[in-house]
């Protein structure tokens, strides 16, 4: 028998037993249109955090106070006081993910910054002092973060463009740069640009002029939203000389951030009469961050597959079952066909093309219904991803329960003696 027509006679059989198939069907399309929704959601997940890290910038180095061991080298993220890159509000301690046993912060010094600017492959250094206050415009009082930074070094590693106006000068003094939320939401509809804000810092009042606005950041450290940022100098003498909450280094074009990251601890350690295993920082790169959140999205996708992949095993039990029952309802025809000269190996490519059938137009369907929930869920701002290998995968997979279920009665079927399936009732 041709193979095209085998598929037809699977066809025919199926078409014969509507209900059956379509319940059985069912089953294999709740398990596809599952794993295939989970795992997108996963995709989403990663893609969106990925696409947040862009902000962070590939040549950026950020230095905290504390140390996280486990986060140094391949996994761990560590964010204290502001963000990483372009900008960032106070904070004060240091907050990490990713790592156990975190030491109590220990101050980073300026004399750490100007060292650290030493360092081969480091274009910028930028140690950030973090303050809070509250600003008053009109009657309009709002708790605000400050940030303290260089000048050049802030035009240099922003990745925010600004939106209006012009960004802090060296010769600047009280001059003040928002972020996006604070001028769009906190201070809406207020003429702010080249205006003085009021802001009251630890019972002091302070008058800054604002030269211009940031536009909204892209990435998740958007922090940068709700922070002013100030001239470093202005920031010291506020504070009288506090110790940076932050260092970030800028790496020159074509030096290896890596490698300069390496240099700076190094450097560190040496300064701080510490060892590896007593480091008072942690050191922060792209890569580490990306290399912590590929690990925890690769063990949700795996989490959510596996979850997705039970109610695919109970479709492919469905699948067993009902080419159980075509057997025992066909072992005549069975026979009949053995009698005309069919061989083995026909019958059984017969019933694995009808599970195999049933395992394809459930992956099918499964995976046009997971495009719709993918949909919904993206709607209701749930972050899903659905790849073209991911479709490949889930139609793999639904083909493959198929025959996978349909492999032992198919067989049990070609075992049939022709005589006793010709008197079976």
């Amino acid at each position: 028998m041709k193979t095209l027509d085998a598929a037809e006679y699977a066809y025919l059989n199926l078409r014969a037993r509507k209900l059956r198939s379509w319940l059985t069907i069912l089953g294999i399309i709740i398990g596809v249109a599952s794993i295939v929704t989970l795992i997108s959601l996963a995709n989403g997940v990663n893609e969106r955090i990925t696409n947040q890290l862009s902000g962070l910038g590939d040549n950026i180095i950020q230095i905290t106070p504390g140390g996280t061991r486990s986060m140094r080298v391949g996994g761990g993220f560590g964010f204290a006081g502001g963000p990483p890159a372009g900008g960032g509000a106070a904070g004060g301690r240091a907050f990490s993910m990713g790592g156990f046993g975190q030491d109590e912060a220990q101050p980073l010094t300026f004399n750490d910054a100007d060292e650290l600017a030493r360092l081969d492959g480091v274009a910028y250094v930028d140690a950030r002092i973090s303050l809070r206050g509250t600003a008053v415009l009109k009657g309009r009082n709002a708790s605000v973060s400050l940030t303290g930074v260089d000048p050049a070094a802030f035009r240099a590693m922003s990745t925010t463009p600004l939106a209006q106006g012009r960004a802090l000068g060296a010769s600047d003094r009280y001059a003040a740069v928002l972020g996006f939320r604070l001028y769009n939401s906190t201070f809406a509809n207020q003429e702010l640009l080249n205006r003085q804000l009021q802001i009251t810092i630890n019972g002091s009042a302070y008058a800054f002029r604002v030269v211009g606005f940031l536009e909204q950041s892209s990435g998740s450290f958007s922090v940068s939203d709700n922070a002013i940022y100030i001239p470093l100098s202005v920031a010291k003498s506020i504070t009288s000389g506090a110790d940076p909450a932050q260092v970030i280094l800028m790496t020159q074009a074509g030096a290896a951030t890596d490698d300069v990251a390496t240099r700076a601890e190094a450097r560190l350690l040496d300064l701080h009469r510490k060892t590896a295993d007593t480091e008072d920082f942690t050191i922060t790169t792209a890569a580490t961050i990306q290399s912590t959140v590929s690990q925890v999205t690769d063990l949700l996708t795996l989490f959510l597959g596996g979850i997705a992949a039970i109610s695919l095993i109970v479709g492919g039990i469905g699948v067993a079952n009902t080419m159980f029952m075509s057997v025992l309802e066909r072992t005549r025809e069975i026979g009949t066909l053995k009698a005309l000269g069919m061989r083995d190996n026909e019958i059984t490519r017969l019933f694995l093309f009808e599970a195999a059938a049933i395992g394809l137009v459930g992956g099918l369907i499964g995976v046009a219904l997971s495009f719709g929930l993918s949909a919904i869920l993206s709607a209701a701002g749930v972050p899903t991803l659905i790849t073209f290998d991911l479709v490949l995968l889930g139609l793999f997979f639904s083909a493959g329960v198929g025959v996978v279920s349909g492999i032992v009665p198919a067989r049990n079927a070609a075992r049939l003696e022709p005589v006793e399936a010709l008197r079976y009732e």
